[in-house]
């Protein structure tokens, strides 16, 4: 079985509106006051999916869930940097 991730988004919006989606232990977290844990879930689809039930726009953390989901890749494909709003 598969361990699970804990997700949590931050609850300030940058300039665009966007709210980052963390994994725990990101260096880019912010602090405990201002992140919204969203539960432990298994896939980055699932953290999104949940994090939008919350916020209306959310983005994934670059340094710690699209470097983790681009692990998993074939060395040739190429990770997507935006994503639907």
């Amino acid at each position: 079985m598969t361990k699970g991730i804990y997700f949590y988004v931050d609850t300030a919006a940058d300039d665009n509106g966007y709210h980052f989606l963390h994994r725990q232990g990101c260096k880019h977290m912010p602090d405990k006051k201002d992140a919204l844990f969203i539960g432990t879930l298994y896939t980055l689809n699932q953290g999104l999916t949940i994090a939008r039930m919350n916020f209306k726009k959310v983005k994934p953390c670059i340094k710690c869930c699209i470097r983790y989901s681009a692990t998993r890749m074939s060395a040739n494909v190429q990770p997507v940097r935006h994503f639907p709003r």
